[in-house]
């Protein structure tokens, strides 16, 4: 019984320009959105610390 031959030098680079084929296209997802994601970005901050602020002037009204 003969062995397995290993995979082919065609399947491993297919499997290879696939793999980077789907990390630019991330890239270029991010390339494109990359002001809106930042602005989204701030705006979840800026939320975070209002809350954030509004939970400790309520915490202190509460304690004194």
């Amino acid at each position: 019984m003969q062995d397995k031959a290993k995979s082919t030098a065609p399947e491993s680079i297919e499997t290879g320009r696939r793999a980077l084929s789907r990390i630019g296209r991330a890239g270029r997802w991010f390339a494109r959105r990359r002001k809106s994601l930042a602005f989204h970005l701030a705006r979840g901050a800026a939320y975070g610390a209002g809350a954030g602020g509004v939970g400790l002037i309520v915490w202190w009204i509460e304690n004194h």
